[in-house]
């Protein structure tokens, strides 16, 4: 496992790794550069010169500083090429992260949240090539990232805004989760209440039966009869009477 693999959270993982453009350590080791074409030149020069006394002399002068300008030369453009090497940019689906050094590690870097644009600048010789600047603008102003001479800048720059998108939306999504299980289960809706059915009033009792007169007589008559007022003759007679009248 890399160095920068140990830096990753649980869960954490890569998922887009560049390094600077093979441009970078002649472009940070100019001074390296102009050491080494120095002692060259001298090397050659000291090739022209004669042997025989002050000249000889002073071409063994040329000959020993050309040699130490040429590894001079060599050791510092080597060292720029190895810090090259050992430079590490990755977008993981956390944060982007740049990690320098050889012996002594150097980690920078921002959260994928804290990003809000990255630009890129490309010239003209930049795009014949193929590398460009990024400068990744976070929340605060103070911890601007500046990624100089990056080999495909454009695809470093996609893997960066396309990696906060996709942080973003499942961070989204995890939030309304979180609310949704929160919330208080709804109460179940009361039944609708069951009518009240009241016992139906007993019926009225139906009235008693009006007598006639008739009737009336014929009992009044059957009372006298009974009580002895009347004979059965004298019953029979008016009871005879009354029947003739209806």
């Amino acid at each position: 496992m890399g160095y920068t693999e140990s830096l990753l959270a649980t869960n954490e993982k890569i998922l887009y790794r560049t390094k600077q453009h093979w441009m970078a350590p002649i472009f940070g080791t100019i001074a390296g550069v102009l050491v080494l074409v120095g002692g060259v030149v001298l090397f050659v020069l000291q090739l022209t010169m004669g042997t025989d006394g002050a000249v000889g002399a002073l071409r063994t002068l040329a000959f020993w500083a050309s040699l130490i300008l040429v590894v001079v030369g060599v050791a510092m453009v080597g060292y720029s090429y190895v810090q090259w090497w050992v430079e590490d940019y990755a977008v993981t689906n956390q944060k982007v992260v740049k990690v320098a050094g050889l012996l002594r590690k150097r980690t920078s870097g921002a959260a994928l949240e804290k990003i809000n644009d990255v630009i890129m600048e490309q010239g003209p010789l930049g795009r014949m090539l193929g590398y460009g600047t990024l400068k990744v603008a976070t929340a605060s102003d103070s911890t601007d990232l500046i990624y100089e001479t990056m080999r495909a800048p454009a695809d470093f720059r996609r893997a960066m805004l396309d990696q906060k998108m996709e942080f973003e939306q499942a961070d989204a999504r995890h939030i309304a989760a979180a609310v949704i299980a929160s919330a208080p289960a709804a109460a179940p809706a009361p039944a609708p209440a069951q009518p009240v059915t009241m016992p139906a009033p007993p019926p009225a009792p139906a009235p008693a039966p009006t007598a006639s007169p008739a009737e009336a007589k014929l009992r009044s008559l059957a009372k006298l009869r009974d009580d002895g007022l009347l004979t059965p003759e004298e019953f029979e007679a008016k009871k005879a009477e009354l029947l003739n009248d209806l």
